[in-house]
């Protein structure tokens, strides 16, 4: 696995305390600059304010769920060309392809395995350059 570049940020979007903190600190070990939101509302706040190379976004979120955010992000052109990844326990065939229709660049599902998650994330940012 290589090293993540220096510089890059990576907003990960959770309501679940505990998700949030150990993708925070895996993501963190790799190298990323990492941020985190408790919501869809923060995570708008929050990409509006500080620029991030990509977000991993929850599905299942009280309030503003993952979809909105999404679409939120999406239509703003400042943002519509931000990576994207859903990330969320919905594992389901028709998930993942509302995922890729609504504009995720990815959809990784929970419980989620360290290497595979850093493959994703590195392909996608990958994909960016």
């Amino acid at each position: 696995m290589n090293p993540a570049p220096d510089g890059i940020r990576i907003l990960v979007v959770d309501d679940d305390p505990d998700i949030r903190g150990l993708t925070t600190t895996v993501l963190a070990d790799a190298g990323y600059e990492v941020g985190s939101a408790g919501s869809g509302d923060q995570a708008l706040r929050d990409v509006a304010e500080r620029r991030y190379d990509l977000v991993l976004l929850d599905v299942n979120m009280p309030g503003m769920d993952g979809w909105e955010t999404l679409r939120l992000i999406r239509a703003d052109d400042a943002l519509a060309d931000l990576p994207v990844v859903m990330f969320t326990v919905k594992g389901e065939l028709h998930d993942k392809v509302q995922g890729l229709q609504e504009g995720a660049a990815d959809y990784v599902t929970k419980p989620f395995v360290v290497d595979q998650l850093l493959e994703r994330v590195g392909r996608v940012l990958e994909g960016r350059r």
